[in-house]
């Protein structure tokens, strides 16, 4: 059975799958980038393949396993086919919704609505399960429910796209696509989340520049809120952090420029008002981190949104 990608680490409670990279043949079978309302929901139930979620505006929880996950801009989840969930927007929400299977012969999707199981009972009872990726001697991740990644949004993009369109050959580039996105997910994780696991000697400096993060904020001043000379505090910053201060202000910018965009701002402004030194700058940067051109995640933006499957009234 060495061509299958799944084995199982069995110990207490159910066994764990193993996903390995490099045999895997996901199938996407629904996806799309849609808005909801404030208090939308698809109720508590199991669906039947895996499921991401990445937020580009607003935000959301999920309830899974008495845990409750706040999915903010530039954020993403990822549940399974073996526990109950709850999923809710907590306000006007801009997502990515991507249903797919880690292995199937076929490429062809299957829609998930069909399979889907509600209940009525509460809360959602059953372990996420969530799955570990290997790939061959470099270690082994275990796929987290909540996480931010960046990279993913263009790619979450074209799957969308391929999906929608149905070209000649668009089941084998969705697989392909899913399998990029796959791999950004286990390499970033692999080398450690920026933000998931941070000393709270520097935490005083993370909140500084999520808060505020038009303000062109020094290394001299940072470390002056964690009591560290700028030297050690650069240093520090980029062990726990995985970037350097100024790349990671950099990053909420463009957080907060996305949704100012999709709001209609025009560039110019936006780039002034987020401490950008010019729009060529601001543009060269949102590139950089998202994939696209400002203009480019605008017009995506403005695309008619296809709905994730829910429950019928």
């Amino acid at each position: 059975m060495n061509h299958l990608c799944f084995s199982y680490i069995r110990g207490e409670g159910e066994p764990m799958s193993i996903i390995e990279l490099e045999k895997i043949a996901p199938t996407v079978n629904f996806a799309a980038r849609q808005t909801e309302e404030a208090g939308e929901n698809w109720g508590l139930r199991i669906i039947p393949d895996c499921h991401f979620m990445s937020v580009i505006t607003g935000s959301a929880k999920l309830y899974l396993n008495n845990e409750t996950y706040t999915i903010r801009p530039g954020e993403s989840i990822f549940y399974g086919p073996q526990c109950q969930t709850y999923l809710e927007t907590t306000e006007k929400t801009d997502f990515y919704s991507i249903h797919f299977n880690w292995q199937n012969a076929s490429p062809e999707p299957v829609h998930p609505g069909l399979g889907i199981q509600y209940s009525d009972t509460w809360p959602p009872l059953g372990a996420a399960n969530n799955p570990v990726i290997t790939s061959g001697t470099a270690g082994q991740l275990i796929m987290p429910t909540l996480f931010e990644v960046p990279g993913l949004e263009p790619i979450w993009t074209r799957i969308v796209k391929e999906y929608k369109s149905e070209q000649p050959g668009y089941t084998m580039a969705l697989r392909a696509l899913m399998m990029q996105a796959i791999t950004v997910i286990y390499r970033h994780r692999l080398e450690g989340n920026p933000t998931a696991t941070v000393n709270g000697k520097i935490e005083g400096a993370i909140q500084a520049m999520q808060l505020q993060p038009d303000y062109n904020w020094s290394v001299a001043e940072l470390a002056a809120l964690c009591g560290y000379h700028p030297i050690h505090f650069s240093k520090l910053f980029k062990e726990e952090v995985g970037l350097a201060p100024k790349h990671f202000m950099i990053r909420e910018r463009i957080k907060r420029a996305k949704q100012a965009l999709l709001l209609g701002e025009k560039m110019e402004s936006l780039s002034l008002r987020l401490g950008f030194k010019s729009v060529h700058y601001f543009s060269h940067q949102f590139k950089e981190v998202t994939g696209l051109t400002p203009s480019q995640y605008r017009m995506n933006g403005q695309a008619k949104p296809t709905s994730d499957p829910k429950q019928e009234d």
